[in-house]
């Protein structure tokens, strides 16, 4: 049924996959529907299962007893991958992105047939363990072992329906002129791939319809619709890791970008005097920011090889070196806001990567800076810091295949 609706029918999924049930009357009023309409356009979909209604409430507008319509999440699963030069990682969702399952593990051949091979084979170990069947009604639940519960291949306790969509997310070539997400051949450096047909090759392995995205332009839609960008019309995102990722959403949309904009961002210089970047200019973001960077200028200051983690490790221990580091890099990081901010004119900017951590260890560096190029204005931007885990940049494959699968267009 899911391909015969209406664009007003689908409107009425997405409003309610972001913001939950709903009563029929605050539907009809944020979408701008008669009641009579949003009657007809509801109906099927109660009758196909497509939506469910809740217990009896009042409703908040008139008072009247109601039942609230919410989505079938259950139902529907979704598989998200994201590819790193040499692991996989890999989420099961139901159809508002909650993780059901999860796991990581080393890609075994860098051949693009075997890694989509390898993704099949994930995502039926990981469905192995879930009890099928029509949701109960409530919302959430937590995820098996591979997110701290329980014994691997075993689910929650929530059922879901089948597998009905995938979405692969990859950190593209950075000089490449395709727009992101537009492209029909992916180019990924790091797992020696140029110019594969991916989306293609993952469709005949999973036996499902795939979207394959530039990782942070999915982790960017993970976030508009089930993160600290829900109900928000702007905003920006900046990755932290082993390169510096933007991303911004502008009236609700993506903004459309190349690979090569998107590489540039990451050499915006921040300090003319600042560190020597591998491309022979001098401070600008990755020089302060990326892992490589911090790791080599700790390294210099102790005399040796250090890791990215140790580094972060020694600077919350107090280590001189180390903390001076990471100072230095959190208020790159509070001018690289600044600048988004100020030329986006956003309010709300999101941080997230492997590299995050920085900016909570030396938090004031972060908001001084930043408040210093806001010309001083303390407060101006709302600056989100997410947590470290892979597992959500694979929920971002599992993000675009829902809205591809929801919205019926890529």
């Amino acid at each position: 049924m899911w391909d015969a609706l209406p664009d007003a029918a689908r409107s009425i999924v997405k409003e309610l996959i972001i913001h939950g049930p709903q009563s029929r009357t605050a539907l009809a009023k944020t979408l701008h529907l008669s009641t009579g309409s949003l009657t007809r356009l509801t109906k099927p979909m109660v009758d196909a299962g497509l939506l469910v209604e809740g217990e009896v409430v009042h409703d908040p507008v008139n008072g009247r007893p109601t039942r609230p319509l919410d989505v079938a999440a259950a139902e529907h699963r979704f598989l998200g991958v994201k590819l790193t030069a040499d692991r996989v990682h890999a989420v099961v969702t139901d159809l508002r992105a909650e993780v059901v399952a999860a796991r990581d593990e080393p890609i075994a051949d860098h051949d693009p047939e075997a890694v989509c091979r390898q993704a099949k084979r994930l995502l039926d170990d990981l469905s192995d363990g879930l009890p099928q069947g029509r949701p109960h009604g409530k919302r959430g639940g937590q995820p098996d072992e591979r997110l701290g519960g329980q014994p691997d291949g075993q689910a929650s306790g929530r059922r879901v329906g089948a597998t009905v969509g995938a979405g692969v997310t990859v950190g593209g070539n950075a000089r490449a002129s395709a727009q992101v997400g537009g492209e029909p051949l992916v180019d990924a450096p790091y797992l020696g791939w140029s110019q594969v047909e991916l989306a293609p090759l993952m469709e005949r392995a999973l036996g499902v319809p795939c979207v394959v995205k530039n990782d942070v332009a999915a982790l960017a839609h993970q976030h508009h619709w089930f993160g600290p960008g829900r109900g928000l019309r702007d905003f920006a995102l900046i990755t932290i890791g082993a390169g510096i990722g933007y991303a911004l959403i502008v009236h609700d949309h993506l903004v459309a970008a190349t690979e090569a904009d998107l590489g540039m961002f990451g050499h915006l210089v921040l300090d003319a005097s600042g560190p020597m970047c591998p491309e022979g200019h001098r401070g600008c973001a990755a020089a302060y920011l990326s892992s490589w960077s911090v790791e080599a200028t700790a390294g210099q200051g102790l005399r040796r090889a250090v890791t990215y983690e140790e580094v972060l490790r020694l600077a919350a221990a107090g280590d001189r070196v180390c903390l001076s580091v990471v100072r230095e890099a959190a208020a790159a990081l509070g001018r690289l806001i600044a600048h988004v901010a100020t030329i986006s004119m956003v309010k709300t900017v999101v941080l997230a990567g492997e590299g995050v951590e920085l900016a909570r260890l030396a938090a004031a560096d972060l908001d001084r800076s930043l408040t210093a190029d806001r010309r001083g204005v303390p407060g101006s931007v709302d600056v989100v810091i997410e947590a470290d885990d892979f597992r959500e940049w694979a929920r971002g494959g599992a993000v675009v295949a829902i809205q591809s699968f929801v919205t019926g267009s890529d």
